[in-house]
């Protein structure tokens, strides 16, 4: 990933005001994988992936979960399963990065 991890995350000045645009798929997503999540599961976590523009608009625009696993004081990241599913998701859309969690 060395050629691609400079366009994995953009950042901006704390005074730029941010707005968000949320596409339905991504809606779709999080509903999806918090209905599929394992029985003991609270939560779901994933990566939002999108692009954020020059007017500072951040354009939410695909996601997938995560799988983890949860303590009572620590959260376990699959990074593998996250890092396989970035650069997925980057083949086919080389402009999307990752604009949250």
């Amino acid at each position: 990933m060395a050629s691609s991890e400079s366009a994995v995350l953009q950042f901006f000045p704390s005074s730029t005001s941010l707005s968000a645009k949320v596409h339905p798929l991504v809606i779709f997503n999080i509903c999806d994988c918090y209905v599929r999540r394992p029985d003991q599961a609270e939560r779901v976590i994933g990566t939002l992936l999108g692009s954020i523009s020059a007017d500072g608009t951040v354009d939410i625009r695909n996601s997938y979960g995560v799988p983890h696993n949860e303590s009572s004081d620590q959260v376990a990241l699959d990074i593998d399963y996250h890092h396989n599913m970035l650069l997925s998701h980057q083949k086919v859309n080389p402009k999307e990065v990752i604009v949250g969690w």
